[in-house]
């Protein structure tokens, strides 16, 4: 034999070699006709829970199909480990992770160009019902910080706990502490933000008020409440005349607690409407002072008495 023969056949008996070690490494092919089946430990997760996914692949004959033999997963919510080999007894499992959104996640299973299997897994909860607490509920107009408190229920009024559903809370004014970001429930449903307001802010407000919102369950549920600004009264009366007897009637504007009457004629009063009867007809100073925590304001006006 020469030398050339021999390095021929020693060049071939490697190709076999190596091509037998490269069909050893490859994954063994589903045969036609494998069916699925699948199932899952967990049909409800929390919106950042976990549930175990088996998947079963046998023969048309009802035997497990090679181990080692791919399984393609997809999800149309969550996560989930695209690819999985099968074992001896033809299972395969994979993990589904929740990833903060809420809704039903619809698992397939695929192995070969047959037919898939599915599975329908609900990651966290739509809420049913959401409250929204504010303490206080009235700041002044020099600024303050707002507790908000929401409690989030599902449709049998039972608290979605640990994180089972997210808050997200909105103001109309002021900054949150959350930023705007999701908020987790905690074991009895609830879910916590700050929300500060500066004295600039509240001199950039029209009204005398705010309000603050709870979103759940993707915008599903909502609450509102309202914040007033305390401000000072914004004093003012009107008067009518009766002979020499006036009634006076307060129409002083936010909120006042407390009001001193001052008619012109040395007499007084610190009630919120009142009356007084002068002694001679003439034209009278008549000042009221109403005032609450926050501050005062006084007006001053004429009022004729007539014969």
């Amino acid at each position: 034999m020469t030398h050339k023969r021999l390095l021929g056949i020693i060049a071939c008996l490697l190709g076999i070699l190596l091509t037998a070690s490269a069909c050893d490494k490859a994954s063994p092919v589903a045969p036609a006709g494998t069916t699925l089946s699948i199932t899952v430990t967990q049909s409800r997760i929390s919106i950042n829970g976990e549930t175990i996914v088996r998947v079963t692949a046998l023969r048309m004959n009802g035997t497990p199909v090679n181990p080692g033999t791919q399984i393609r997963m997809s999800t149309t919510l969550g996560t989930i480990d695209p690819i999985v080999e099968t074992d001896a007894n033809g299972v395969a499992t994979a993990s589904l992770q929740g990833d903060g959104r809420i809704g039903t996640a619809t698992v397939t299973a695929t192995v070969g160009a047959g037919e898939g299997a599915t599975v329908d897994v609900e990651i966290g909860e739509t809420a049913g019902a959401i409250t929204l607490q504010a303490t206080p509920s009235s700041i002044p107009e020099t600024g303050g910080r707002v507790s908000l408190l929401a409690l989030v229920r599902n449709a049998e009024g039972q608290p979605l706990r640990n994180g089972e559903d997210l808050v997200n809370f909105q103001a109309d004014l002021g900054t949150l502490a959350s930023g705007g970001s999701f908020q987790d429930t905690d074991g009895q449903g609830r879910a916590r933000d700050t929300l500060n307001v500066s004295d600039f802010e509240i001199s950039t407000l029209a009204g005398d008020s705010f309000a603050v919102q709870a979103l759940a369950g993707g915008a599903a549920s909502a609450a509102t409440v309202t914040i007033q600004i305390q401000r000072p009264p914004d004093a003012d009366f009107t008067s009518v005349v009766s002979g020499l007897t006036v009634a006076f009637t307060d129409l002083s504007t936010n909120n006042p607690t407390r009001w001193r009457w001052d008619f012109g004629d040395g007499n007084t009063s610190t009630l919120q409407n009142p009356t007084n009867t002068y002694s001679a007809p003439g034209e009278y100073l008549v000042t009221l002072t109403a005032g609450n925590a926050i501050g005062e304001d006084q007006i001053t006006k004429a009022v004729l008495i007539s014969n």
